[in-house]
């Protein structure tokens, strides 16, 4: 008996490169003092638009079927970010770049019952945590809710079974 396999490999990238310039139009009939300029778009804002989401994420995945196992396995890589504050400079932070597996093998036991077992961010990977105690909504944030790509929730393991009538 000769058992057919298949193995596909895929490797997707992305680079972006956002940069907002100019100066702000505020409406005419507004007075032209700081907090009207500001109010629109502050200074945040525009961090958040420009560093808030990572420039760069590669992602490699594999995926392999032989008879009636299959197995997926997937990397992401997210790129820097960074949290710019809207008040001063003193509270901007930066983040790392973090890479982010996910495996899962299945198997058919009948043409009508899947099992999967599988893990998302097995290696229970978090974002860096927030440094500057006044990012922290007096303590109860650890994370950066603003320049986090991915949850901070931590690995994710599962079990399943899929029913096919």
């Amino acid at each position: 008996m000769i058992r057919k396999s298949d193995l596909h490999i895929s490797l997707a990238a992305n680079s972006n490169r956002i940069h907002i310039f100019g100066i702000i139009q505020s409406a005419a009939n507004l007075p032209t003092n700081s907090l009207n300029k500001n109010t629109l778009f502050a200074r945040g804002d525009k961090g958040k638009v420009e560093l808030g989401q990572p420039k760069d994420k590669i992602i490699l995945n594999a995926n392999y079927k032989t008879g009636k196992w299959f197995f997926n396995a997937s990397i992401t890589r997210f790129g820097k970010t960074a949290f710019i504050s809207n008040t001063t400079s003193s509270r901007d932070e930066f983040f790392s770049p973090k890479k982010l597996t996910d495996i899962s093998f299945n198997y058919i036991l009948k043409p009508w019952l899947n099992i999967t077992i599988g893990a998302n961010n097995v290696f229970d990977i978090y974002p860096d945590r927030l440094k500057n105690s006044l990012n922290t909504n007096e303590g109860i944030l650890i994370y950066s809710n603003e320049a986090s790509p991915f949850g901070y929730n931590g690995g994710y393991y599962f079990l399943s079974v899929s029913f096919n009538w």
